[in-house]
Parts: C-alpha cells; sequence; structure tokens
C-alpha cells in the first residue's frame, strides 16, 4: 500500500485540499507530521480536516507549533513567544470560526486580561480540536521507516529521545544521524537545505519534506510506494 506524508502545513488548508487531490490520496495512506496550526490563514480548518482525515484511517503526530498551543492553553508558554511565532494567526483562525473579532498581539501582549479572555473562549469552544492534538504521538515506526516532526537524537536512538527533541531538532539530527532506518521529518524548511522548496534526500538516509508552504513555498508530499520514493507538491496560492 502506498504512503502519503505531509508535513508542516500551518494553517494552508487550500493547498492541503489541493495536495490530497493531486495525489488521489486515501485517509488509510496518509501519515501527517504535525505543524497543523500558525501562520497561515486556516489553522482550525486545517486541525478539523486532519482530524476527518483521521477518523478515516489516516495517521498524525504532534508537531512542536501543536504542542505550543496546548502549552499556552495551559498557561505555561507566554504570549510574548508563541504569538510572535506564528500563534497569534491560531488564535484569530479560533476567534472568527466564532464570529469574534480579531485581535493584534500587541494587544494580548499589553493586556492579560483580554489573553485570559481569549484562551478561556478557545478552551471552552474547541475542546475537540484540543483533546485531537493532546493525543497525538510523537513518533511512528513502520519497518526500517520513522516518521517524526523534527528528528531524533542521533546519539541516544528512538528510544532515548526526548520529546523536546523529537520536536524541535534540526542540524544536529540532519547531519549527524548514522542509522540503518530512514527518517521521514517536516520541521526544517528544506530551502535550508538546498537551497529550494523541494523534498530533501539526505546522503544518511533522512528526508526532509518541509517545503515552507505558509511562508511563500510550497506544501509536499512524499509518496512510498513499493519501497520507491517520489513526490508532489503544490505551490502557495
Amino acid at each position: 500500500m502506498r504512503k502519503i506524508v505531509i508535513s508542516d502545513i500551518h494553517g494552508c488548508l487550500t493547498e492541503l485540499d489541493l495536495l490530497l487531490q493531486k495525489t488521489k490520496a486515501q485517509p488509510d495512506e496518509v501519515i501527517f507530521l504535525g505543524d497543523y496550526i500558525d501562520s497561515g490563514p486556516d489553522s482550525m480548518g486545517v486541525v478539523d480536516k486532519v482530524i476527518d482525515w483521521c477518523g478515516q484511517g489516516a495517521t498524525a503526530l504532534l508537531g512542536n507549533h501543536d504542542d505550543l498551543f496546548l502549552r499556552w492553553l495551559d498557561d505555561k508558554e507566554i504570549i510574548f513567544y508563541y504569538g510572535r511565532i506564528g500563534g497569534i494567526a491560531t488564535i484569530n483562525s479560533c476567534l472568527q470560526r466564532l464570529g469574534m473579532g480579531s485581535v493584534e498581539y500587541s494587544q494580548l501582549l499589553h493586556d492579560q486580561i483580554k489573553e485570559n479572555e481569549v484562551r478561556k473562549t478557545i478552551i471552552d469552544c474547541f475542546r475537540e480540536q484540543i483533546s485531537f492534538l493532546q493525543s497525538l504521538p510523537l513518533y511512528q515506526k513502520e519497518s526500517e521507516l520513522i516518521f517524526v516532526h523534527a528528528g531524533i537524537n542521533p546519539k541516544k536512538g528512538l528510544e532515548k529521545t526526548t520529546k523536546v527533541e523529537f520536536l524541535n531538532l534540526r542540524d544536529e539530527f540532519i547531519y549527524e544521524y548514522k542509522g540503518c532506518e530512514t527518517i521521514i521529518f517536516g520541521h526544517t524548511p528544506t530551502r535550508r537545505l538546498h537551497n529550494h522548496n523541494n523534498v530533501y534526500f539526505g546522503p544518511n538516509r533522512v528526508i526532509g519534506i518541509d517545503g515552507g508552504c505558509a511562508f511563500g513555498g510550497q506544501l509536499n508530499a512524499l509518496i512510498i510506494s513499493d519501497g520507491q520514493f517520489s513526490t508532489a507538491s503544490v505551490l502557495r496560492k
């Protein structure tokens, strides 16, 4: 059976729909590698799409932005950081879904009462989406393939990699990994690895698929069929 791997959608629902159509994906073929939210125009629309597809057999992993959103909701991450790296787009995606007006980053930064009101509104009204994100695993291993959001600790291995590492590693993993399994990851935009947004095939069995869609790049899919890799992509509209 084919596997279709997609990562770092970041609220780009239109591009996700087009990519699923382009690859003629069926839900049980799809693995999402996290970062469904932040920066793009429709974070909650993407989360709802992923929930729907997982209900039909798709697999979804947790990304660092998804975790930051959950941490902000738990009052364990400050708005100064979360809002600045794209979280304000997710907050406004929630408010717009409820027919409420958008808020500015600076408004929440300087008005803790308003921030708490917005946080409580999201917690009360998006219980399904929050519970879904809370339930997501950090990786999936299938035979000689490992799927993960950011990477694994190349010195400690899969079983001893921490949650923070699964969600945030970059160069240490990408360039120092020497394992036998092939690791498919998102998180690090491929433009940083080979100067364009296409899928990155590293010489050390690492495959990066984050095409930077929310930042003017493209949404990539890695297609695995009979042990062979191919790709498809949709440019940011």
